[in-house]
């Protein structure tokens, strides 16, 4: 029994929704005028589906760099060329020139050691205790020993000695006979030959309070 009641409730559900549909339009235009029978629904549909006239987005074109332009721009910009470092310029050495010296004889040599040479008018007499007797050679430019000497001997000027300035007095010498020294070495007599001297030489003692001057 229940069953009927379910189909003939059915039955009128579908009577009535067929009479509904009969009283919409087949064809709805959305851009024309709203039939009155819309319902409220198909009004606020329509509001959401109609086109809307916005403002067509342009698109941006960027230009598209070909083949050829690239080929192109490297053509047109050449590689720096290569500069080579300037050389540097050196100037010439100043040319260094040195003053000629003049060439001295053995007897300027020893006459440059001998400062303030005063000559005696005549020889003078001198006595020593004990001193040492030097000759200078000029070739060597250095003092040698020619013995020690005691007494009486002659000097012919005073002087200093450059190369201690001590004062001395110049004694001429006959060599290997003079004040007892006779026994000079074979080098020694040799040294002076070669200086230019042969019999006499020009020899020294330094003033020292052994040696006194003889009246």
């Amino acid at each position: 029994m229940s069953h009927y009641y379910r189909w003939i409730f059915l039955a009128g559900v579908v009577v009535a929704l067929s009479g509904c549909l009969s009283t919409l339009p087949t064809t709805v235009d959305v851009n024309g005028p709203l039939p009155a029978t819309l319902p409220p629904l198909a009004q606020t549909l329509r509001a959401t589906i109609a086109p809307t006239n916005s403002t067509p987005v342009q698109e941006t074109s960027v230009p598209s760099v070909t083949k050829t332009a690239t080929a192109a721009l490297i053509v047109a910009t050449p590689q720096p060329a290569t500069v080579a470092p300037p050389t540097p310029t050196i100037a010439p050495a100043p040319t260094l020139v040195l003053p000629t010296l003049p060439v001295l004889s053995n007897e300027e040599r020893w006459r440059a050691q001998q400062l303030d040479r005063q000559i005696f008018p005549e020889l003078r007499l001198y006595t020593t205790k004990r001193s040492e007797l030097y000759w200078y050679d000029p070739i060597n430019q250095q003092s040698v020993l020619i013995g020690i000497i005691n007494g009486e001997f002659m000097a012919q000027a005073a002087f200093t000695f450059r190369e201690n300035n001590q004062p001395a007095l110049e004694v001429p010498y006959q060599i290997n006979r003079s004040y007892g020294l006779s026994a000079l070495s074979p080098t020694l007599i040799e040294r002076i030959r070669t200086a230019g001297y042969s019999d006499w030489v020009e020899t020294f003692v330094f003033l020292t309070p052994d040696v006194q001057a003889k009246s």
